[in-house]
C-alpha cells in the first residue's frame, strides 16, 4: 500500500525531534551586558590600535610627539574615550576624538563622565551596561590607558618613548557579581577575553 500522510506518531516524533534540536541549536535570546561591554571594548580597543597605525603622530623637531599617540582612556566613573593628543595639552578633547565607523558617532566622554545631548552613550559602561567597577592590573601602570605607537606597539604610559608594555596588561569589568577580563598582550598588542559564565 502507497500511504501519502503522516500518522499521528510520526507527526509527534518529528514535533518533539524539532523541538529538541530549536532548543539546543538557537543561542540564548536574552542580553548579556558584560559581554556587550566587552565586545564593545575590544572593538574599540582594536579601532585605536589601527588608528594609531595608519594615522602616524610623529612630527620632526618636537621632542614631545610620541605624546599624541592614540590612545583608549577609562576615566574614573567608567566611561572611556578614543583620542589623539594633538595639541599635547594631556586633555582629551571631543576634536581629539575618533569616529566610531559602525555608528558615525565620536568615540568621546567629558571628564566628570555625564553624558550630553551629542555625547555617544555607548561611551558611558555604567548607565549603557550597568558596570560598576574597571581595575587595570598587569603591566597596564595606573594610568588607565593603553596607548599605541605607529607600529600597533601598546604603550602602558606616555612618559617616555620606549615605555611598551613588557607583559599582558589585564583590564577588568565588574557588573553585580561577574567579572570580564581583557588582556592586552605585549609587542603585538593581540588581545583576548573571559567573561564569567552566567
Amino acid at each position: 500500500m502507497n500511504r501519502q500522510a503522516f500518522t499521528m506518531l510520526e507527526l509527534v516524533i518529528m514535533l518533539v525531534t524539532v523541538g529538541v534540536l530549536t532548543a539546543t541549536i538557537m543561542p540564548r535570546l536574552e542580553r548579556d551586558p558584560l559581554r556587550e561591554t566587552v565586545n564593545q571594548v575590544m572593538r574599540h580597543i582594536q579601532y585605536t590600535q589601527h588608528m594609531a597605525m595608519v594615522d602616524d603622530v610623529y612630527r620632526d623637531g618636537r621632542p614631545l610627539w610620541f605624546k599624541a599617540m592614540w590612545r583608549i582612556s577609562f576615566r574614573n566613573k567608567n566611561c572611556y574615550v578614543v583620542s589623539s593628543n594633538i595639541d599635547l595639552d594631556m586633555n582629551y578633547d571631543r576634536e581629539e576624538s575618533a569616529t566610531d565607523p559602525l555608528t558615525q558617532v565620536l568615540l568621546y566622554s567629558n571628564t566628570k563622565c555625564k553624558q550630553e545631548s551629542t555625547d555617544n552613550s555607548m561611551m558611558f559602561l555604567a548607565e549603557a551596561y550597568d558596570i560598576s567597577r574597571i581595575d587595570f592590573s598587569g603591566s597596564c601602570g595606573d594610568n588607565r590607558f593603553i596607548a599605541f605607537d605607529n607600529f600597533g606597539r601598546p604603550h602602558r604610559s606616555l612618559k617616555r618613548l620606549d615605555d611598551y608594555l613588557k607583559k599582558e596588561c589585564l583590564i577588568t569589568f565588574v557588573r553585580k557579581s561577574r567579572k570580564a577580563v581583557i588582556a592586552i598582550r605585549p609587542e603585538t598588542g593581540y588581545i583576548t577575553s573571559y567573561v564569567d559564565p552566567r
